[in-house]
């Protein structure tokens, strides 16, 4: 095949829609996917195989073996059915330089080849389609995107309106049958928002839609956020959970590194009842390794891989949905894939695991620390400060701001409700003092972000005054951008306890980054 065929061969193989080289004589070159689905096969079993051997009728393999001489005698296109189940297909001639028909190329979906004279056009014929094939790919993802993105915001609204009146009904529920209704509903609400975290997440993963952007940064910081977010759930269990820091700088994603720690952490504290877990990061070379012990009730050496596919939960063959979803490993997986992380485990049943991500670091040519670490019986954790003050709340859902203002009310807070930045500048004329802390959700109605009406706040106010993000986004993009900002963030949905002690840390000046 000449230079030219082997190029349109690339083509024809990358293309979406059904197409095919054929040799004068109606031998199959190369067929695409597509084609090759439209007679139920794969593109290997047919290629370099004649025409008969598609499945054509008998009848009219005579008659297409007649058209693909013409092609070639006359180097005039035609259009045929037949070759293609219930659909036409143009037969296209490939030129070589010499002007000698080569291959002919069979492209489905009636498309219009104008003007051939030569191989060139024919080029320009499958170039123009494989164009048109990427558009429409790039669109859909475009289109899958935006789906997503809405879906993520949208359908988490009414979750996070759930817990945060479930949150207020159970402090007004005395008898014990009630409580148990309201517990029952709790387990409810949270499989369904967690189930619905879980799949969007996938999706976007699966998509294509999450692209990392590496940087540099203080590893430390990552596992500060890690450390308070999950140690009131070791602490709800009894378990130490301890960090060990390494203060280096390492280079890659932050925002992705920390979504694929957050289900190691979350497995560790889920399967183990007693002892402790221990986030730790050393020195291996070039690269920091990042570990997440526990003391549970370790791995199988022959179930060490099958825990990274999606549903899979080992000892819960009843789907106990108290125990997970079993998509936590299949997302880390994914991530470690997106970010080109390593993921690696060790265990022993009954001992305990470990599930590691090396990282690289940003300073490479400083020596390994290759000590080996234990979860330790040291708690690292502080109690967060209870102090009350005025709260500066932003939300443009007229639901989200009234569970809000109850939640905080009922937690001994002042609270300025608003819905967006132009009240909230009405509001603080009228007060006699600045907030202590603006809790504002990030997409807002209006040109503002919720970063942007914080600053805002603190300009009107002319003083710092501490900031928390409240989102149901998971683009990765607007959650760097809450990072850079400095400002605390809370995921919704988010449980209301953990809230509580997020804004106590922030307004004792402990906990301004930290994540829920």
């Amino acid at each position: 095949m000449t230079e030219r065929a082997v190029w349109l061969d690339a083509l024809v193989s990358a293309n979406g829609a059904p197409h095919a080289l054929l040799s004068p004589d109606g031998r199959l070159l190369v067929v695409n996917r597509a084609f090759a689905a439209a007679h139920g096969c794969l593109p290997d079993a047919v290629e370099g195989k004649a025409l008969a051997d598609l499945g054509i009728p008998a009848a009219l393999v005579p008659q297409l073996e007649a058209q693909l001489r013409r092609v070639a005698a006359t180097g005039t296109p035609v259009t045929i059915p037949g070759l293609l189940p219930g659909a036409e297909a143009t037969l296209t001639p490939v030129r070589d330089a010499d002007g000698a028909v080569t291959s002919i190329a069979a492209i489905g979906g009636m498309i219009a080849i104008a003007a051939i004279g030569d191989a060139d056009a024919a080029l320009l014929a499958a170039r123009e389609e494989a164009e048109r094939a990427r558009a429409e790919t790039e669109k859909a993802r475009s289109a899958q995107g935006r789906f997503l993105s809405a879906a993520s915001h949208d359908l988490r609204q009414p979750f996070q309106a759930m817990h945060l009146f479930h949150h207020l009904l159970m402090g007004r529920l005395a008898d014990p049958a009630s409580r148990e209704l309201g517990d029952k509903l709790e387990q409810a609400i949270t499989a369904g928002e967690t189930l619905l975290r879980a799949l969007l997440e996938v999706s976007a993963l699966e998509a294509g839609l999450v692209k990392p952007q590496a940087q540099t940064f203080p590893v430390d910081d990552s596992l500060g956020r890690l450390l308070q977010e999950f140690a009131p759930q070791a602490e709800a269990k009894g378990l130490r959970f301890n960090a060990r820091p390494a203060d280096v700088e390492v280079t890659t994603d932050p925002v992705l590194l920390e979504r694929l720690l957050r289900p190691l952490l979350s497995n560790a504290i889920r399967y183990t009842e007693k002892g402790g877990v221990l986030l730790a990061a050393r020195r291996r070379g070039d690269a920091l390794r990042i570990e997440v012990w526990d003391t549970g009730i370790g791995i199988a050496e022959t179930d060490l891989q099958v825990i990274f596919e999606d549903f899979k939960q080992l000892g819960n063959p009843s789907r106990d949905r108290k125990q997970g979803l079993g998509l936590g490993l299949g997302i880390a997986r994914r991530l470690a894939e997106v970010l080109g992380l390593p993921v690696t485990v060790r265990s022993k049943p009954g001992k305990g695991s470990v599930f590691a991500v090396d990282v690289p670091l940003a300073d490479a040519e400083r020596g390994g620390d290759d000590r080996e670490d234990e979860p330790e019986a040291t708690d690292s954790t502080s109690g967060a400060n209870s102090d009350k003050g005025t709260v500066l709340v932003i939300e443009d859902d007229a639901i989200q701001l009234e569970g809000i203002n109850l939640l905080l009310r009922d937690w001994g807070y002042d609270v300025i409700p608003t819905r967006n930045l132009a009240e909230a500048y009405a509001s603080l004329a009228a007060a006699p003092a600045a907030p202590d802390l603006v809790l504002s959700d990030l997409g807002l109605n209006g040109p503002e972000t919720g970063i942007e009406a914080i600053k805002a706040v603190r300009a009107r106010c002319g003083r710092v005054v501490p900031g928390v993000i409240v989102t149901g986004d998971t683009d990765p993009d607007r959650l760097r951008s809450i990072d850079r900002s400095g400002f605390g963030i809370v995921h919704k949905p988010y449980d209301p306890v953990a809230l509580k002690s997020l804004l106590a840390r922030t307004l004792s000046g402990a906990g301004v980054s930290c994540r829920v």
